[in-house]
């Protein structure tokens, strides 16, 4: 298996502390835990009990999973897994299970090119500024590494996936290749096969995985090195030590209210993210005076919402909101994007600010198609059955009367529809280009191959009753910010410096990817690739005194 030229050098003891701040900020100063019982005014390790000693902790069990396996592989002793919920994997478990990965061998195999220069471009832009050459060129150098790792470490292959495009047609985009997907013995996988498959060598390599443990707070020596963790399981407060570190893979903020009022760049109503994602690891990190990036973001996934936080139907991947013979529009009637656009850029657009109105003018938002779409397409909650309206949309013979069941203005929709629905019978969309992009006519329209009447398989006119519409909202399947992280995954305090031995991944770190979205798996494959290098670096330390 190959190793990038490179590849980050591993940091000593001695070269960790010089570089690290000389303070330790207490993690258990203002806490009496029962199980070890520290003085409430000590902020050092020494005199805690200790329930259980490991060489490597591991918090959390979602792409930060890989962290556990790559430190095994590379000579750990002794490895931990303890993950908040009932069951492993996380968010991570319940996905599509795709990765995306820049010059992976599975699209050089199927004779796609790729190179590092476009994967870079790419990545530049779509980062909006809000990820660093470091983190970006870290990830081009693991990218193909990890793919590999994963084919021969944890016996996962991989195949290109037909029709996952990279989500932004800009400069360095590849239309096919960088989105791969799992497979095991020739079956596809999916998300929830994967971490089977990751569980299954957890317990074959002899990691140990605590399931309903929650980490609670970091502990530092007086050198400022974090030597373990404080969790509760099974009621009770343990303290846990990790000889040469500990790794944080906590996942996202979604379900932590406070935090996303407080960080995201506007509110969210829905998350597809397992409740247990509510910050523990930023937290713990904030709390030894972690830097944090990237805190406004999240792989934004509007849908369709019951109440709030709970989602109804299903989420959208595309695929209801663009197709013909549907639209989106806020209650002034309005469309405000490319409704064939990828999930995270749609989400953007709910966000414009109002300012005579106070208001985001496009939250809400409403999806509306007519029978023509009914008759041809699913229908959202469906489960994809021809035809199958769920009571939860609603239903009315004229697009006024939608309107007023609804709370859209009448007068808006009727103008926008009498531009839409002229460009529609042309197939063009002046105002917001859709059906102009390779992944609007390859993932969003009309896939049926059986229309004759379209010009652009995205787009035809809303004309035929009765019609049908739901409240449409901005939702996310994780939050994207958290710690500032090196290229090696080890998580930075406000002055830029190390704090030793402490690492994040995944959705608690500032993710690689910044303000965007590259394609399908962007998720699990920063996770993924980060999971591994933090697990190989962390090996290579000596062990805490």
């Amino acid at each position: 298996m190959s190793t990038p030229e490179n590849e980050p050098k591993l940091v000593s003891r001695r070269t960790f502390l010089k570089k690290s701040a000389m303070i330790s900020i207490g993690a258990l100063a203002a806490t009496t835990l029962s199980s070890c019982s520290p003085k409430a005014e000590s902020s050092s390790a020494a005199n805690i009990k200790w329930d259980k000693e490991v060489d490597v902790l591991v918090v959390g069990s979602g792409t930060v999973a890989t962290a556990a396996i790559a430190a095994k592989e590379a000579g750990a002793n002794s490895v931990l897994v303890i993950e908040k919920g009932p069951g492993f994997g996380g968010t991570s478990a319940l996905s599509g299970g795709i990765f995306w990965l820049p010059m992976n061998y599975a699209m050089k195999d199927a004779g796609i090119e790729d190179n590092r220069e476009d994967a870079f471009k790419y990545l530049k832009i779509i980062t909006e500024g809000q990820s660093t050459d470091e983190l970006i060129n870290a990830y081009l150098d693991y990218s193909p590494v990890f793919a590999e790792w994963m084919r021969d470490t944890v016996g996962i292959t991989w195949e290109v996936g037909p029709n996952v495009n990279d989500y932004y047609q800009v400069a360095g985009y590849r239309p096919v290749g960088r989105s791969i997907r799992p497979f095991r013995d020739g079956k596809s996988l999916r998300g929830m096969g994967t971490w089977q498959r990751l569980r299954e060598l957890c317990d074959e390599m002899g990691i140990e995985v605590m399931l309903d443990t929650a980490g609670k707070q970091l502990v530092t020596n007086e050198a400022g090195e974090v030597v373990g963790l404080i969790a509760t399981s099974g009621g009770a407060d343990i303290a846990i030590k990790a000889h040469k570190g500990v790794i944080l893979g906590t996942g996202g903020f979604d379900h932590n209210k406070e935090m996303t009022t407080a960080f995201l760049r506007g509110p969210i109503y829905v998350s597809n993210a397992v409740n247990t994602n509510t910050g523990d690891g930023q937290i713990m990190g904030m709390a030894l005076g972690a830097d944090l990036r990237n805190m406004n973001e999240s792989w934004g996934l509007p849908a369709f919402p019951l109440e709030e936080g709970t989602l109804k139907g299903e989420v959208d991947w595309i695929t209801y909101r663009g197709k013909p013979n549907a639209v989106v529009v806020n209650k002034y009637g309005e469309r405000f994007g490319n409704e064939s656009a990828a999930y995270e850029l749609f989400q953007r657009a709910f966000y414009t600010y109002d300012s005579g109105n106070f208001e985001y003018r496009n939250i809400p938002a409403y999806w509306i198609v007519d029978s023509n779409y009914v008759e041809r397409y699913f229908m959202p909650g469906s489960n994809n059955q021809l035809g199958v309206v769920p009571d939860w949309i609603v239903k009315a013979d004229s697009l006024e009367e939608l309107c007023k069941k609804l709370g859209i203005d009448w007068k808006g929709l009727e103008a926008t529809l009498a531009v839409f629905n002229e460009n529609a019978l042309n197939g063009v969309d002046p105002m917001w280009h859709r059906g102009e992009f390779d992944l609007d006519t390859s993932t969003s329209g009309d896939l049926t191959g059986t229309r004759t009447d379209l010009k652009n398989n995205c787009l035809a006119p809303i004309e035929k009753g009765p019609f049908y519409g739901a409240k449409y909202m901005p939702g996310t399947c994780g939050t994207n910010g958290g710690l500032r992280v090196n290229a090696n995954a080890q998580v930075l305090n406000v002055w830029g410096q190390i704090i030793p031995r402490l690492y994040a991944i995944g959705n608690t770190a500032g993710s690689v990817m910044g303000a965007g979205y590259p394609g399908g798996g962007g998720t699990l494959a920063a996770g993924g690739v980060f999971g591994m290098v933090a697990g190989r670096h962390v090996v290579a330390l000596e062990d805490v005194a």
